[in-house]
């Protein structure tokens, strides 16, 4: 990539670095697997400050755990360690996803917040939903928002933290 700033270019080169050291996590997590598990990763998404990083094959969806841990807690590891290797104040944002579960996840989190806000909107009493992972509180607040009648906001304490829709 080309830049008129050097500093630009020097950003851009470290966020690339991140992205890339980001896939041979991956990688080593997938080849520690070894013969035990079938999986492969691929680069599912890149913008320019993040990644999402795929894990496919037979096995794949072990790697998802109860209710997606597992993969958050690999998800978390691998950001932590990129992160902190990249010299830069700027932080890359790392998603794992196996077997297609984020996108699973996030259309039936959808969906139930769409429930939910109708719901709302027809008795005027709150909704709570179980605790959520940053990401999916993220998805809920981000898929409500536009909607008129209700208002979303968090409660609780990690990892117990929790959102709450309101009539507005």
């Amino acid at each position: 990539m080309t830049s008129g700033l050097a500093g630009d270019a020097v950003a851009e080169s470290s966020t690339d670095s991140a992205k890339q050291r980001a896939i041979e996590f991956a990688e080593g997590i997938a080849a520690s697997a070894g013969d035990l598990l079938d999986i492969t990763v691929v680069v599912v998404a890149e913008e320019p400050e993040g990644i999402t990083i795929g894990f496919e094959g037979v096995d794949a969806h072990l790697l998802v755990g109860r209710s997606g841990r597992t993969l958050d807690a690999l998800q978390y590891i691998a950001s932590n360690v990129v992160n902190r290797r990249s010299g830069s104040r700027e932080r890359v944002h790392i998603v794992f996803d196996a077997d297609g579960y984020r996108a699973r996840r996030e259309r039936t989190l959808k969906d139930l917040a769409s429930e939910l806000a109708a719901q709302v909107v027809s008795t005027g009493q709150e909704a709570v939903l179980d605790p959520l992972s940053p990401l999916e509180r993220r998805i809920v607040h981000n898929s409500l928002k536009d909607i008129p009648g209700v208002r979303t906001y968090s409660e609780g304490e990690e990892p117990e933290r929790y959102i709450i829709i309101s009539p507005a």
